[in-house]
């Protein structure tokens, strides 16, 4: 499999650390910052081609981050930007080329995911629980997806805390806990990453690894008290979509 590449990692970087130096909070998201966060043997054997860069940053902060892009040379999608400006921005660069998606606080896509209020609990990237709920939450899992979910399951232990290498599994618990939908969405995921883990060019103990992570994640999600609201909507069921499917952002 293909390492992510270099002109992405090192644009990723530098927006982030260019936005730290003007007091400004943004971290990424998405593949590579899941990439950033792997290990060499997960990078090697789970590692894919990335075609955008994916970063959160506070809403309060938006006309600052804006002119930050600006002056560094992207080019803001000015129809999207005025549409969608208080809560998601789309900039482009012209060499190599690529586009920047960022979202402000919020996160929506098949479910809604708050970004905003641990933003700033590690560097570089949003934290590893946030990361793999990014991609949890998508209704429409494609291999890509399924890819940085085992990458990030790989290259990370599950426990009750932040930090490198870890994914702290209580977050998403509490998160999952609140909302029968991002719940459900969740958990047929985690099935389907399981299901897909002999498909993966993985020696066998990191499938397993996977596999084991897979497991002790699907129970915590269960095993948690569930909030009022989640036993609500659970009385509902899959009668009606609990997800909703996201436009695909165009130039």
């Amino acid at each position: 499999m293909t390492e992510a590449p270099s002109p992405l990692i090192t644009a990723g970087r530098e927006v982030v650390t260019t936005a730290a130096g003007r007091g400004l909070q943004a971290r990424l998201l998405g593949g590579v910052g899941i990439w950033l966060r792997g290990t060499d043997e997960a990078r090697q054997a789970l590692g894919r081609d990335y075609a955008d860069l994916d970063l959160v940053a506070h809403a309060k902060e938006s006309r600052k981050l804006r002119s930050l892009l600006e002056s560094v040379g992207f080019e803001p999608n000015t129809l999207f930007n005025s549409m969608h400006g208080d809560r998601r921005l789309l900039y482009y660069s012209r060499s190599p080329e690529y586009h920047i998606d960022v979202f402000l606080d919020v996160f929506e896509m098949s479910h809604k995911l708050d970004l905003g209020a641990r933003l700033e609990s590690e560097e570089l990237t949003l934290p590893g629980a946030e990361l793999l709920l990014t991609k949890l939450q998508v209704a429409q899992l494609n291999r890509k997806d399924a890819t940085d979910i085992a990458l990030l399951l790989l290259s990370h232990d599950l426990g009750g805390s932040d930090g490198a290498g870890l994914v702290n599994v209580s977050v998403i618990a509490r998160i999952c806990a609140d909302d029968w939908g991002l719940f459900t969405t969740a958990s047929d995921n985690l099935e389907i990453v399981e299901k897909m883990l002999p498909d993966f060019d993985l020696p066998a103990p990191g499938r397993e690894m996977i596999q084991s992570r897979i497991r002790v994640l699907a129970s915590a999600l269960r095993e948690h008290p569930k909030s009022t609201r989640w036993k609500l909507r659970n009385r509902i069921g899959r009668r009606v979509k609990w997800y909703e499917v996201p436009e695909e952002v165009v130039r």
